[in-house]
């Protein structure tokens, strides 16, 4: 039979399984897989609900530019009675019983027909919700990004930070041994401290930092993400793209400059309205066939709001025996002569027009201004990733004068890792760089529409 392993065993095993979960790396989340979870994160979600809607209403409008049809019926139900004439004599009615059925038919005919502005209006509805839905695409693949950087920046500051530390830490113990000998003042133990101090608040801010980019990563994907790391970097070479170009994309598919394009199509189109019912009669048409049992077709065209309609009723009952079939055709219309009324609308509409052309001219303005300021922005950012490499060159020759004034003996291995630390938070600085200069790139073509 086989013995159990002695209790002592069984500790030092679960010891050692603990300490190796502890140790184990954390699963790694590149900045790609980060994008890929847009879809689910609340803003596009919520644009893409918008866009649905949208469509639907768009095939809501196209199905109404066919036939609608419509059916309707009556009926009607008299009793017996009795009649009395001029000359007292009695005479009976008869009960009856009599109705209706028919079926309705209309189509909007002619351009300015209501199927046919709202088909127009649920078309600019899409073209707007799928802008909004673009921009959010962007708008949250920036805040990803942003995000993102800063965990991978709040990262490399602990890892900074923890290594000033440890220096400031070994100059404290060098302090206080210095002291203890003699050769150091009680101020300059009490200024070791400090920097000791000024080292952990320093840990304990990109602890926080980095804690807060999690968070906000999260908030934005609408997920929980965990303790993952982030190994993605920012691009060390960026081009700028083409100026004009982007600013011939932004006064186009900008999502204000498409709103307000709606917004002058709409003006133009209640404006055509007014100036139609100022020429055009209210007129109606209508011509018709039967009144006999075989029962009664007509069509009617109502031009102002250009329609046009068809029905066919069937006598039932006692209707259906009498009257006999008969060519009927008539003509009904008005038209408003003076109306201050009338060119008062005419005349806000007008100006309605004017406002929504000046808007529009606005956002195309405002969309190309955005364009150029942040196409200057990335320009400066990528001259300061430039001035910081330049910087990390600066501080690598500093390490190997340490390097070479500690083999001479005329240097201390104080003064390298002082240098050493120099170029550490030299590179910091140029990845902080790189950061900005990538997020103002990103920025720059979101302002244009996104990347193409």
């Amino acid at each position: 039979m086989t013995r159990p392993p002695p209790p002592r065993l069984l500790t030092l095993a679960l010891l050692i399984g603990a300490a190796h979960a502890q140790t184990a790396a954390p699963p790694d989340l590149t900045l790609e897989q980060a994008y890929a979870q847009l879809a689910q994160a609340p803003s596009v979600t919520r644009a893409a609900l918008s866009v649905q809607v949208a469509q639907q209403n768009l095939q809501a409008a196209r199905a109404a530019l066919g036939l609608t049809v419509s059916v309707s019926g009556s009926a009607s139900y008299a009793g017996p009675t009795t009649t009395t004439a001029s000359d007292g004599t009695s005479a009976a009615v008869s009960s009856s019983l009599s109705g209706t059925a028919g079926a309705n038919v209309s189509l909007g005919l002619l351009p300015w027909s209501s199927s046919q502005s709202s088909l127009r209006s649920s078309e600019r509805s899409l073209a707007l919700a799928q802008a909004t839905l673009r921009d959010a695409n962007l708008s949250t693949r920036l805040n990803v990004a942003q995000a993102y950087f800063s965990a991978v920046l709040a990262t490399q500051d602990i890892t900074l930070a923890t290594r000033t530390l440890e220096l400031r830490q070994r100059q404290l113990t060098v302090a206080q041994t210095q002291q203890a000998a003699g050769n150091a003042t009680a101020e300059t133990v009490l200024n070791a401290q400090t920097a000791v101090q000024t080292a952990t608040s320093g840990l304990t801010q990109a602890q926080a930092s980095l804690d807060s980019a999690r968070r906000t990563l999260d908030a934005t994907l609408g997920t929980t993400l965990g303790g993952v790391t982030f190994s993605t970097r920012p691009d060390e070479t960026l081009t700028l793209p083409d100026l004009s170009a982007l600013v011939a994309r932004a006064r186009t598919v900008s999502s204000d400059v498409i709103s307000a394009q709606n917004a002058l199509a709409s003006a133009q189109e209640a404006l055509e309205d007014d100036q139609r019912d100022a020429r055009l009669p209210d007129l109606t048409a209508s011509v018709g066939y039967g009144g006999g049992s075989a029962g009664t077709v007509s069509a009617t065209l109502n031009v102002r709001q250009g329609t046009l309609g068809g029905s066919y009723s069937l006598p039932l009952g006692d209707r259906a025996s009498s009257g006999g079939n008969r060519l009927t055709a008539s003509v009904s219309g008005s038209y408003v002569v003076y109306s201050p009324a009338q060119q008062a609308a005419l005349s806000a509409a007008q100006a309605g027009v004017t406002q929504a052309g000046l808007s529009l001219t606005v956002a195309q303005q405002n969309a190309e201004l955005d364009v150029r300021s942040r196409y200057v922005t990335l320009q400066t950012n990528l001259n300061a990733v430039q001035t910081r490499a330049a910087q990390v060159q600066a501080a690598g020759l500093a390490v190997q004068t340490a390097q070479a004034r500690l083999d001479a003996g005329t240097g201390t291995a104080d003064d390298l890792a002082a240098a050493t630390l120099s170029l550490a938070q030299a590179e910091r600085d140029l990845l902080s760089a790189r950061i900005t200069a990538q997020l103002s790139l990103t920025q720059l073509l979101n302002a244009a529409g996104g990347p193409q």
